[in-house]
């Protein structure tokens, strides 16, 4: 069994038409439900009744969490290739119902067996949408695993049935347009069963990972950030000081050692705190912008369901500054400049949300008060739109969230600004002022692409794997149109290759339109075609990956053009 289960501000679905013999009796009418949790269900073969009910009881427990009751079964087919039979199907929606009402939980169903027409707001807080997988693919994999090293005898072709289940796709039915789909072609990255939720970077990944890390780092470089790192692992007493033990522990991965719990850290805010404590601050000294591109382990349930958009393991370009009061609105000003240009510069849109006091807070109601209102007062200054988030804000500070649109409509919450008056104290944070006196400083959270995986995935779909040149893990490919041009084209790739471009060459047998092809199915921007006319002249032959071509250029032109991309952001190819 396969679920996508999101926490929606509000879902409506209408029923269009019956799709199978076994359709449930439903009426043509639009279907509304507010602040609800969206179980979108996929029934597996090999499913049972305890599958359900298990799907049910933490629901339940995340239902618990959210401080709501109100449950939507929705039949939805498309999370796997391996259906059971539609009468297994909805039976079993069945007893998850009537395991649901037994709980005590307001449940409902969309009708099974119908195509319909839905429309979503998916809540914008961190665990709004998470994939979950009941199927025991994952124990069968580590059986086999286990029989081959018990059993020397092992048959080949049980080697090969262990290794056709590790490497197997997850994503068969889904649109072209997905980035799982696009990863897939482009060897971005894949997903493996032995590490659900977790993703297995490949070369052309880490390239476009290490590029969009790159493009931040020179951006805060210029800001004089410090860039910190610190330890994955760390006593969960550290979790007590900051609160987050109240908030948190259950999305952990825990550990003893010795007598003591540790944990993995999920967030970099508490291990920053300790650098700062590290040594004495002046005011002159602030703001100190420190910035942390850490991985982080959250254990979300999450899986192969939701491809790069919810992972258990994660990279923030995360950042913590730590300022006056007087000096924090001046400095979201900034903060929401930096935003901007950074978005602009991916063609993104996004909207900016307010997020204020939730129920469950430390500090007092006039402390929130101040916080919000700074924020506010920034987002105005910039004559920015936004809206409010009414009890969405973290539990130790109001924040300003920013989602961005990927190309189905959907929005993400990916960068965040986060005003925190609550930690400095609990961690005894500290600077001189002028009065010769310490202080508490405050400090402001923020990330702008939040998660990178997400954010990865986001650009995915919204370039559909046609990357701008500065973005793509290979720049241009060098292609010799027969054996007597293979020299030449190596000297032309040597030489670009040399210039910091990353590039790549086909000097194979295979024809020019395969090669041409190939190229152009990898989404390569920059086409490079050598013959014996090119190497009579030492030029290139210059096509795009959308047809466009060019002859006659000069290496060093090429390479100057795309010096000029790289810089200005801007991809000449389509």
């Amino acid at each position: 069994m396969r679920i996508l289960q999101q926490h929606v501000e509000f879902i409506e679905f209408e029923p269009i038409k019956k799709e199978i013999a076994l359709a449930e009796e439903a009426q043509k009418i639009k279907s509304r439900y507010e602040n609800t949790l969206v179980l979108f269900t996929t029934v597996e073969k090999g499913d049972d009744e305890q599958i359900a009910i298990k799907a049910i009881s933490e629901a339940k427990e995340f239902l618990r969490k959210l401080g709501i009751n109100k449950l939507l079964l929705y039949p939805y087919a498309h999370l796997s290739s391996n259906l059971s039979s539609p009468s297994d199907a909805l039976r079993l929606l069945g007893v998850m119902e009537d395991e649901a009402k037994k709980e005590g939980i307001e449940v409902f169903r969309a009708p099974f067996g119908w195509s319909k027409q839905y429309s979503l707001k998916i809540k914008g807080h961190p665990l709004a949408e998470q994939s979950r997988n009941y199927s025991n693919a994952a124990k069968n994999v580590a059986q086999i695993i286990i029989d081959k090293k018990a059993i020397k005898e092992t048959r080949k072709a049980s080697e090969d049935e262990m290794f056709a289940r590790i490497r197997k796709s997850d994503f068969a039915g889904l649109p072209e347009t997905d980035h799982r789909i696009i990863g897939e072609k482009l060897d971005l990255f894949s997903f493996q069963e032995v590490s659900p939720g977790m993703v297995y970077w490949h070369n052309n990944g880490v390239i476009l990972f290490n590029t969009l890390k790159s493009f931040i780092r020179e951006e805060l470089a210029k800001q004089n950030y410090l860039e910190v790192s610190t330890p994955a692992l760390a006593n969960t007493v550290l979790w007590g000081v900051s609160g987050h033990s109240d908030h948190y522990m259950e999305d952990m991965f825990l550990t003893k050692l010795g007598d003591e719990e540790f944990g993995l850290k999920p967030m970099n805010c508490p291990s920053t705190f300790l650098v700062y404590r590290s040594r004495k601050w002046s005011y002159r000294d602030l703001p100190v912008k420190m910035s942390d591109f850490d991985p982080l382990y959250r254990n979300e349930l999450s899986g192969v369901a939701s491809g790069l958009f919810r992972v258990k393991i994660l990279t923030q370009d995360d950042a913590h500054i730590f300022t006056t009061p007087e000096k924090a609105g001046e400095t979201i000003t900034e903060l929401l400049e930096l935003l901007e240009r950074m978005y602009r510069v991916f063609g993104l849109t996004h909207k900016i949300k307010l997020s204020t006091m939730p129920d469950s807070h430390m500090g007092s109601e006039e402390e929130w008060k101040i916080a919000t209102g700074i924020l506010e007062n920034a987002i105005k200054a910039k004559g920015l739109k936004y809206e409010i988030k009414e009890k969405e804000g973290s539990f130790y500070g109001p924040k300003i969230d920013i989602d961005i649109k990927d190309s189905i409509g959907r929005e993400w919450q990916c960068g965040t600004i986060q005003l925190d008056m609550q930690m400095p104290k609990r961690f005894r944070l500290s600077y001189v002022a002028e009065d010769g006196k310490e202080h508490t400083p405050v400090v402001i959270h923020r990330a702008i692409y939040g998660s990178l995986e997400r954010f990865i995935g986001i650009l995915i779909e919204h370039y559909q794997g046609k990357f701008p040149t500065w973005l793509s893990p290979v720049q241009a490919k060098v292609i010799s149109i027969s054996e007597g041009a293979n020299d030449y084209a190596s000297k032309v790739y040597h030489e670009l290759k040399d210039s910091g471009m990353r590039v790549e060459i086909d000097v194979s047998d295979k024809t020019l339109e395969y090669k041409i092809r190939e190229a152009q199915l990898m989404k390569v921007p920059y086409m490079l075609i050598v013959g014996q006319k090119e190497m009579d002249a030492q030029t290139i032959a210059v096509r795009t990956r959308s047809g466009g071509q060019k002859f006659g250029v000069k290496v060093e032109e090429f390479i100057e053009k795309i010096k000029v991309e790289n810089e200005t952001k801007v991809s000449g190819a389509n």
